[in-house]
């Protein structure tokens, strides 16, 4: 199977190939998807059956401006497509020829060498997300001033006791008639002072 960036799958032809191995492309940073596309197309009708799938590992990451919140997919290997070949010389001068392709990693510029299964699992489970959770950048951290700017606390500061980015929610306590009182609120409701 092929896994596009957008995560959809197509069949490829060699599927059912036992001999597949996993290697790496270096691609030009930001001509992923037109090596990916290369070696799903030309190169697969090429070499029947000894093309299997091509990825490129992406994660999603969400971010907090103001009061949106914006999700994308972000590359976790830039510059790198990895694709499944049962491998020849002709294979490899036409993938080198491809633009766009600065080769393979270095190491691996005289004969590709391919990956270990324990990197495979690795990069597939980043892929499928069952190696890390998505990734919030938050523009504060625990025990930082922030300020609120919208809510019934508005323009009231304290200090970030917590962060739970799997829900997009921070702790923040505030001094409140001499009293600590501990209010969860939305990233999209405070800001760093």
């Amino acid at each position: 199977m092929a896994e596009k960036e957008t995560g959809e799958v197509t069949s490829a032809p060699g599927a059912g190939n036992e001999n597949l191995k996993w290697y790496v492309v270096h691609s030009f940073s930001g001509y992923e998807q037109r090596v990916l596309k290369f070696l799903e197309g030309p190169l697969a009708l090429k070499f029947p059956d000894r093309v299997g799938r091509v990825l490129i590992p992406v994660e999603e990451v969400a971010t907090a401006r103001g009061s949106k919140r914006t999700t994308r997919e972000k590359k976790l290997y830039p510059g790198y497509v990895f694709v499944q070949l049962e491998i020849s010389e002709e294979m490899v001068l036409d993938i080198r020829s491809m633009g766009n392709v600065s080769g393979f990693p270095p190491g691996n510029r005289n004969y590709p060498q391919p990956l270990s299964d324990e990197e495979v699992r690795r990069v597939l489970g980043q892929a499928d997300g069952r190696e890390s959770p998505r990734i919030v950048r938050v523009p504060f951290g625990v025990g930082q001033t922030v300020r609120v700017i919208e809510g019934p606390f508005n323009n009231f500061s304290g200090v970030v006791e917590s962060i739970n980015p799997e829900r997009g929610r921070v702790r923040v306590i505030f001094t409140i008639f001499g009293r600590k009182a501990p209010v969860e609120l939305d990233f999209s409701q405070v800001r760093l002072v």
